[in-house]
Order: C-alpha cells, then sequence, then structure tokens
C-alpha cells in the first residue's frame, strides 16, 4: 500500500514538472525584436516595429509546415505546431498584447496586426479541434471543421507574410 501512494506522488510530480518547466520558461529569446517595446500614443513606428513582425512572420511560416503536416495525422507535427502557437503567442504578448490591435498613426501597421491576429485565432481553432477517427460518427465534421481553420490560418498567414514583405 505504501508503495503504491509513493508511485502516485511520484507520477504526479512527474506530469507537474513539465507544466512548472512551461510556466516558468520563456518563448521569447532574450535578443528578440519583441523585448521592451515603448508604445507611444501614436503607436510604434516601423523601424521599431519590423523586427518584430519579422520574427511573428517566419514563425507563422513555421507553423503553417507543421499545421499542414498535422492535418495529415502527424502526431509530432502536431506538438510542434502547438509549440510554435505557444510561442507566437509569447512573441505577440511579448510585443505589447493587445495594444497590437490599437489604431496607430501608420495604418499600414496596424493593417499587419490584424492579419497576424487573424492568423493567430485561426490557428488556435484548428489546435482547439480534436480530431476524431473512424468510426466515430463526428470523425467527418471534426476534420472537416480542423480543414476549415487550417485553410483560414493558412490564407490570413498568407496575407500576413505578403504585406509584411511589402513594409520592408
Amino acid at each position: 500500500m505504501h508503495t503504491l501512494a509513493y508511485q502516485r506522488r511520484r507520477a504526479i510530480a512527474l506530469c507537474a514538472i513539465p507544466i512548472i518547466v512551461a510556466a516558468c520558461g520563456s518563448d521569447v529569446p532574450s535578443d528578440s525584436g519583441c523585448r521592451n517595446l515603448v508604445y507611444k500614443e501614436q503607436g510604434l513606428s516601423r523601424s521599431e516595429y519590423l523586427p518584430w513582425a519579422g520574427e511573428i512572420v517566419a514563425a507563422l511560416d513555421e507553423l503553417a509546415r507543421q499545421s499542414e503536416a498535422a492535418s495529415r495525422g502527424d502526431n509530432q507535427a502536431r506538438s510542434e505546431g502547438r509549440a510554435t502557437l505557444r510561442r507566437v503567442n509569447a512573441l505577440m504578448k511579448a510585443a505589447g498584447g493587445r495594444n497590437l490591435l490599437e489604431r496607430w498613426d501608420d495604418r499600414a501597421l496596424t493593417d499587419l496586426n490584424l492579419k497576424i491576429s487573424n492568423a493567430v485565432t485561426h490557428y488556435e481553432a484548428f489546435y482547439m479541434v480534436r480530431v476524431s477517427e473512424e468510426p466515430d460518427q463526428f470523425a467527418a465534421q471534426t476534420r472537416e471543421a480542423a480543414a476549415t481553420e487550417l485553410r483560414a490560418a493558412t490564407r490570413r498567414s498568407g496575407e500576413a507574410q505578403s504585406f509584411y514583405r511589402r513594409l520592408q
């Protein structure tokens, strides 16, 4: 009986360690363009903003590849995609979070922020859908829901990447 209780406590501790490490660790490197951005009433200048935008666009490109593989059933790609999505969200939070959705004097930067935010929202929805396997009665519907979100995410991500390149 004592051994069983010890094994349970050990299992719980082993499950909690990754959660604690993830909560304490940062997905944003110390040299990231997203750190230490100082917002002004009118937003950020392009020279301040574009380094961050480049990081996020590169992460969205990586996320697109992983998500496409995940949609074909690659569990490793799904796990990596979730990690990349966490990194994208951490970059957005470090860059100002909701401040990114404010109207800035430079409308092009505001538009880019919205395109990035829309792409991330669809990727989040894609990863939230639990795709059921046959013979589950909802398997076809969950696959279609995931495919719809992935198409929207890919389209929005492509728009953000294209828009970013024009601003450079």
